[in-house]
């Protein structure tokens, strides 16, 4: 059960970056399907925790905007590969789990913001999400300490894999 349990607080990064690409494919598909209420209802529960990301990236070429989104899904599936086997490459582990707290960081500082969304929309013509499990300023912060747990776990491998390569 322990090691279920730790397998979930290291897939913790890669729920960070598999949120931002979704992100990020949420505007691609709004801008596909402009009239359809689920591309509606996708980007607007993704944008509070990525608003950065996206304002940096949505004024880029098409080949960062889709390459940036391919990076992110590649990041998560690296993470879950190294969740599975945390016992290697722990320094990639580590980089890992660091950028995505940092992502994660900022998310939860952009929704502690005042703001309600871009300044030149107005999504008051929007219809109400109804998904429960992204609450923006709930699952923000719900992902953050997800990850800042794998960030402790990694750090309190590389602890115990330097403490045992001393004894030696």
């Amino acid at each position: 059960m322990r090691a279920f349990a730790l397998t979930i607080v290291r897939l913790g990064p890669s729920g960070a970056y598999m949120i931002a690409a979704l992100s990020l494919l949420s505007i691609g598909l709004l801008c596909n399907a402009p009239s359809s209420p689920l591309a509606w209802a996708v980007y607007t529960s993704m944008l509070p925790m990525t608003r950065t990301l996206i304002l940096t990236l949505i004024t880029a070429s098409d080949l960062a905007f889709w390459g940036a989104a391919l990076m992110l899904f590649v990041a998560a599936v690296v993470g879950g590969y190294l969740a599975v086997r945390p016992e290697r490459y722990l320094r990639l582990h580590f980089i890992h789990a660091h950028a995505a707290l940092v992502g994660s960081g900022l998310a939860v500082l952009e929704i502690s913001r005042n703001s309600a969304g871009l300044a030149s929309i107005s999504f008051s013509q929007l219809p109400p999400v109804g998904w429960p499990v992204v609450d923006g300023s709930f699952a923000a912060f719900a992902l953050f300490v997800l990850v800042l747990l794998a960030c402790l776990s990694i750090h309190a491998a590389i602890i115990k894999n330097i403490l045992g390569s001393s004894k030696k």
